[in-house]
């Protein structure tokens, strides 16, 4: 029987490989390099050469020496210069300006004229000279099928280069051709020359022999790769605890740009770490500049991007770096090449960049899946473009075009800093309902709907069905809000509209108005008459509207009109009440104040088909200021339904106010005060209608708008109508010039006398301060001294009146601001009070 042997191996080699270490490892690494050989020959080969042989062979490695010298120290395709990039880079960039000039001297072609001059035709006429290529130069799509030819020939010539200079090259990731000094040049090259030269030196037959030991040190030397010239980074190297100390180093220390700031959510991949920058003072985490953190990460200013996104506070901001980002000199005008290397949404693409009287103008690709069009931001992009200026991103205003397309206007210059002068003409109501109250930043008419009409249902006499549309805007003092309502109010006395006006500054806002404005309050107590009068109008149109005919869309007559028709029989009426939010919060037990909301809420819920709009202005940028209840939250939902202008503020969160599904779908960049120029910015505005993007625009502007509308005529109520309105519109023209506190008095001695009328149904108005539950039945004056209100029920009326911050609440109740914490904090356990931010409001009723 057989047996099997096992094959034996010879472990020599393997000994040997073993046993090569230190020095014997360098010595066998020395014996395989050809350079060692070829030194050894440079070092050894003079001794046996003739004169002559010798002469031309120092001459020579002199020669060879020198251009090598030279080639390491000039900047060329054939070697890799840190902080400028690859050859490849180097060719990419000349050949896009070779690109840019084919792209213009095609332009060229394309514009010029390839048809034949005309020729004498047999009845003396100038008769077309048709050549063979005619049809060719006009085609229709002749210059997009050049540019595509064009493209796609560039584009494979561009493939076919970086094929061959990446297969038939060698590596140009090695240190072999980065650029060398002078010194080191010549350390490495000079003895290149000066080795043959030692052959016309008389020297001992050991001298020669140390020349080519040297020689061969020098050779294989040489000849052995170098380390790259991009070795790993120590920060690459540390990871996340690098970045974190650097940090704490840089930015966090007492003196650092953002004291005792944090780093969390740290992720590090390969080419970007992500963070979120966590501000533990007062100081915003966007206030932190990006040459702050570049200089702490050692990366270049560009590859870093601070953003806030909208579901963030002020405290908190995400940071993006590009760890790997290339330094390479970029040309600042190439923006796609910029972007390419630095955009903060990966996987997005910068395209169709071009010039504009104010600036200039590019899109932003994204990509199919990643970042969406509501999350770019115009800091990012200033960001990423590493655009100069302390307003860089202001200069930016965003613009969506679809679903993955975004149009940014770079605007050095903004076209509306010169002013829009009024126009009669744009104030005319066109068919659907619009007037034109400016221009925007693009140059569009900046539309203002007051009507919105419905042609399938008309009035007898063919009239298409309208209603009316609320509208909401809120400003500082001195922003222009006065500007766009003046406007606002030559149009509808232009267009026939009736106009009331409630002015919350006492009369001082609209002076020059009190004669050319139907009804104008200027008292508090005023605005909430005029708001009961809108609905004692709005009721008597819609039961007047019972009885009438009208036609539908197939033109059958029918009974029961449930639609307003403009001027079939009632002219349309506009509510105005300007400093609304003073009106309620200047004093929030006021016996105006529950009167005047619920009054404002019944127009926005029930008028619009009675032809009755409302308009309601304010400084601070939230509508929560107005109020809690329910009547606060209607009035709320109907502005959102309308027109909405946003003026400049004193916050700079103007698009985070309550605006429900009109929230705007890009973070607005707050309004400055003054152009660059110096200019004023009144009347400077974002406009919404119908839409959640909102459009930077800017209203039209006369120095006498009253006198201007003088020259149509006033309108007003019908007689029958001015009855049910009451005695304070009819007697309007008594107390028309009072000031605010005479016009209350007379206001409120008229509404004594019409309730001391015989015969006549009172109308019942809240006038009394509400101290608890609006519907408690307390009838005894004392019995707060006998039993006291909880403290659980003085912090929630507190709430109830407009009382916000617990500071506030102390205030109002007199309590101690621990208690005020305590019973705040037990009322939201209980589900009766909610917090938005830091401001307290009511959620339901303390004894539902």
């Amino acid at each position: 029987m057989a047996t099997t042997t096992a094959p034996q191996t010879d472990d020599k080699d393997d000994d040997t490989t073993q046993e090569l270490t230190g020095i014997r490892a360098r010595v066998a690494e020395l014996q395989r390099s050809p350079g060692l050989y070829a030194g050894a020959a440079l070092g050894l080969a003079p001794t046996l050469m003739t004169d002559g042989q010798l002469l031309v062979t120092t001459f020579g490695a002199t020669g060879v020496a020198a251009g090598w010298a030279a080639l390491g120290m000039l900047p060329g395709p054939w070697r890799w210069l840190p902080g400028n990039g690859e050859p490849w880079e180097w060719m990419c960039r000349s050949s896009r300006r070779g690109y840019r000039r084919t792209l213009r001297r095609m332009r060229a072609r394309l514009a010029q004229g390839h048809s034949l001059p005309p020729t004498l035709g047999a009845d003396g006429r100038l008769v077309d000279t048709l050549g063979v290529a005619d049809g060719w130069y006009a085609h229709p799509k002749r210059p997009a099928l050049v540019r595509e030819v064009t493209a796609d020939a560039r584009r494979a010539r561009c493939e076919l280069l970086r094929t061959a200079w990446a297969r038939l090259l060698p590596d140009w990731q090695t240190g072999w051709w980065r650029r060398y000094s002078p010194v080191e040049m010549a350390l490495r090259a000079g003895p290149l020359a000066a080795i043959p030269a030692t052959g016309f030196v008389d020297m001992p037959w050991w001298a020669h022999l140390v020349v080519g030991s040297i020689a061969a040190s020098w050779g294989a030397r040489v000849w052995a790769k170098p380390d790259p010239a991009n070795p790993e980074t120590e920060q690459e190297a540390a990871g996340e605890d690098w970045y974190l100390a650097r940090w704490v180093e840089w930015i966090a220390c007492d003196r650092g740009p953002l004291p005792a700031s944090k780093l969390a959510s740290v992720h590090l991949d390969d080419d970007k770490l992500t963070a979120v920058i966590v501000s533990t003072t007062a100081r915003p985490a966007t206030s932190l500049a990006q040459d702050s953190v570049s200089i702490a990460f050692d990366v270049p200013p560009r590859a870093v991007n601070i953003y806030r996104p909208d579901d963030m506070p002020a405290s908190r901001a995400k940071l993006t770096v590009r760890l790997r980002a290339k330094v390479t000199e970029l040309d600042e005008d190439d923006l796609p090449a910029v972007w390419k290397g630095f955009s903060p949404y990966p996987g997005s693409q910068l395209y169709d960049v071009e010039d504009t009287p104010f600036g200039r103008k590019f899109k932003i690709l994204l990509p199919r899946r990643g970042a969406g069009v509501s999350e770019v931001q115009p800091r990012s992009i200033a960001q990423a473009l590493d655009m100069e200026g302390e307003d860089s991103a202001a200069r930016l205003h965003l613009r969506v075009l679809d679903a993955r397309r975004i149009e940014v206007n770079d605007m050095s210059i903004n076209p509306l800093a010169g002013g829009i002068p009024l126009d009669l003409n744009a104030l005319r109501m066109d068919d659907q309902g619009y007037v034109t109250v400016g221009r925007d930043l693009y140059g569009a008419p900046a539309k203002w709907r007051l009507l919105k009409f419905d042609p399938k249902r008309r009035g007898l006499s063919g009239g298409a069905s309208a209603s009316a549309v609320h509208s909401f805007g809120s400003g500082t003092t001195g922003a222009g809000k006065t500007s766009l309502e003046e406007d606002l109010q030559i149009a509808q006395r232009m267009n026939g509209f009736v106009s009331w006006l409630a002015d919350g500054k006492g009369g001082a806002g609209y002076a020059p108005w009190m004669n050319d404005l139907d009804w104008i309050v200027k008292s508090f107590y005023g605005a909430m008459l005029m708001g009961q009068a809108a609905n004692a109008v709005s009721e008597s149109r819609y039961a007047e509207q019972m009885t009438m005919q009208w036609l539908d869309a197939e033109g059958y007559t029918e009974n029961g009109r449930s639609f307003f028709v403009p001027f079939e029989p009632f002219a349309p009426v506009v509510i105005t009440w300007d400093e609304f939010n003073e009106m309620i919060l200047k004093d929030p037990t006021a016996d105006h104040v529950k009167p005047l909301l619920r009054s404002v809420s019944s127009v926005g819920r029930l008028s619009r088909a009675a032809g009755m709009a409302a308009r309601v202005w304010v400084q601070i940028p939230n509508l929560d200021s107005i109020g809690s209840d329910a009547s606060a939250n209607a009035i709320r939902d109907m502005l959102q339904s309308g027109n909405i202008a946003l003026f400049r503020t004193a916050r700079s969160d103007v698009d985070v106010m309550s605006l429900g599904s009109r929230t705007p779908e890009f973070r607005l960049s707050p309004l400055p005060e003054r152009f660059p120029d110096g200019s004023e910015t009144g009347g400077l505005f974002y406009i919404a209608d119908g839409k959640a993007q909102y459009t930077q625009s800017r209203a039209m502007f006369h120095t006498n708008p009253a006198r201007v509308s003088r020259q149509f005529p006033l309108p007003t109520l019908t007689d029958r109508e001015a009855e049910v309105a009451g005695a304070a519109y009819l007697r309007r023209e008594e107390y028309r010039h009072l000031d605010a506190a005479d016009e209350e008095q007379f206001l409120r001695e008229v509404f004594k006398e019409e309730q001391a009328k015989p015969n006549r149904r009172p109308t019942v108005i809240d006038i009394r301060p509400q101290v608890g539950p609006a519907d408690a039945d307390v009838d005894d004056e004392d019995l707060d001294e006998l039993v006291p209100p909880t403290r659980s029920q003085l912090v929630w009326d507190a709430v109830d009146s407009g009382a916000r911050r617990n500071k506030q609440i102390a205030e109002v109740t007199e309590l101690k601001p621990t208690n005020v914490a305590g019973a705040t904090k037990r009322l939201e356990r209980h589900g009766k009070l909610h917090k938005i931010e830091r401001d307290w409001h009511t959620a339901e009723r303390l004894d539902a």
